[in-house]
């Protein structure tokens, strides 16, 4: 196959001139054979008919034509390549076929001396002035060239071949193929329109999907937000409910310590005192909530991690013991201090501190242990609190900390989700896995300070 596009022509010398291997003047003298019009128009309806039904056929549907009706051997069309310097075989019928998209160079070859001088042109073996065509096998005994338009421009050549003494173009085939030529260049600027309509068409439907991605985007940002203010509520409620539902059962406690006879008041500035605590920790809730939400710098201080567990566990143990909980801490020793929020990861460990006393206190729970331990790894410090409650789904732990999922039926699925955010805002992560044969736990970890 000829492929210019990697041959390289640098001076290139004709081996014969031009006009030995032109013979155009010979279509006046030879013997012309008679017009067959029901041919002729039989291949225009072909050509019409293809145009309509499949106009990306309609250039071999073309050389299939001009091979029908001059009779020829080979029959083709060449079209200039976008940079105009060279033409490739677009379509390509008879003899010929296998070379199909090789082509020639413009400026120098049968194809670029048509344009130029922008008339018909019967060669006879051109190969002895274009050497390279000796390649293009069966060689061409004679070659017919018309030239094709588009918008009044030059795009290429329409052609027939014999390759053998036996046919002989005559004006007869001229005619023809210059009326097949004013064909091709009609379907080309056709099939060019159609592809311009189809670039035009893909390039709205384009902006279309973006536009109505944009929207997408929009609708989605905005459900974001509305999501947002609801796990801001959801997350008070929750987070909030705890103590001020222990302030309460408090403030019963010594109300009923005060009237008895005679008034109990130690019992009572016990409960008080109580209630003061759990109201200073709702209030160290709600910033830390804030906080998180509104993106404001944490808090940050130096702090032992196993001493803010021992507090949690004092605000949470009478609880434990109502329950018949039994407590496990296997705190490690000499672990590096954090730096961090002390209330917002006192607030994720009492979190899951609840929850495993929640899912503990369910029916038919025979065991109810609980462990509570601190350690280091490469990443930094462990706390892990494990219990022998109900468990999770080891198939999909993860689920739990999706917003607005629980397995309660009075929760609101936001605790947890509340948890990883703190968590992952102090550069940590938290986590959740199955015990077998029962039970969960739950781990986070977080980086230490001048830890490596």
């Amino acid at each position: 196959m000829i492929d210019p596009a990697t041959s390289t022509f640098s001076a290139p010398i004709p081996a014969a001139p031009l006009e030995s291997i032109l013979c155009s003047e010979e279509l006046l003298t030879r013997p012309r054979r008679p017009p067959d019009h029901e041919t002729e128009n039989s291949a225009l309806v072909a050509l019409a008919s293809a145009l309509a039904d499949s106009p990306r056929t309609i250039l071999q549907t073309l050389a299939d034509k001009v091979l029908e009706v001059l009779d020829a051997d080979s029959a083709g069309l060449s079209l200039l390549t976008k940079d105009g310097k060279r033409f490739y075989w677009a379509a390509i019928s008879g003899a010929w076929r296998p070379h199909i998209g090789g082509g020639t160079p413009r400026d120098f070859g049968p194809c670029g001396d048509v344009l130029d001088r922008n008339i018909p042109m019967l060669f006879s073996h051109w190969e002895l002035r274009y050497p390279y065509l000796s390649a293009a096998l069966p060689l061409a005994d004679e070659g017919l060239l018309v030239p094709f338009y588009a918008n009044g421009k030059s795009v290429g050549t329409i052609w027939a071949i014999a390759h053998s003494n036996r046919r002989k173009f005559d004006a007869e085939d001229l005619r023809l193929l210059e009326s097949m030529g004013r064909f091709a260049s009609a379907a080309y600027q056709t099939v060019e329109s159609i592809e311009d309509l189809k670039l035009e068409v893909a390039a709205r439907e384009k902006a279309e999907a973006a536009r109505r991605n944009s929207e997408m985007q929009t609708k989605l940002a905005h459900a974001n937000r509305v999501a947002t203010v609801g796990q801001l509520s959801a997350s008070i409620t929750h987070e909030v409910t705890q103590p001020i539902t222990a302030v309460a059962a408090c403030a019963d406690a010594a109300l009923r310590w005060l009237r008895q006879q005679p008034p109990n008041v130690e019992r009572a500035l016990l409960s008080l005192n109580k209630i003061a605590d759990d109201t200073k920790r709702a209030g160290e809730i709600l910033a830390g909530i804030r906080a998180l939400v509104v993106k404001a710098p944490r808090q940050k201080e130096t702090f032992d991690i196993n001493e803010a567990i021992r507090e949690i566990m004092m605000l949470a143990q009478s609880e434990m013991r109502k329950k018949g909980i039994s407590v496990v801490m296997e705190l490690g020793e000499g672990l590096p201090p954090l730096e961090g929020d002390r209330i917002q990861l006192q607030q994720v460990m009492l979190n899951l501190i609840n929850n495993a006393v929640q899912a503990m206190s369910a029916d038919g729970i025979e065991s109810r242990d609980l462990v509570i331990s601190s350690k280091t790894d490469r990443d930094g410090i462990v706390v892990s609190v494990r219990d022998s409650g109900p468990g999770l789904d080891p198939a999909n732990p993860e689920r739990v900390f999706e917003a607005f999922y629980s397995s309660k039926p009075d929760g609101l699925g936001m605790g947890l989700s509340i948890c990883r955010s703190i968590i992952e805002a102090h550069g940590g992560r938290l986590w959740a896995s199955a015990n077998m044969p029962r039970g969960a736990t739950f781990q986070f970890t977080v980086p230490a300070k001048d830890f490596h």
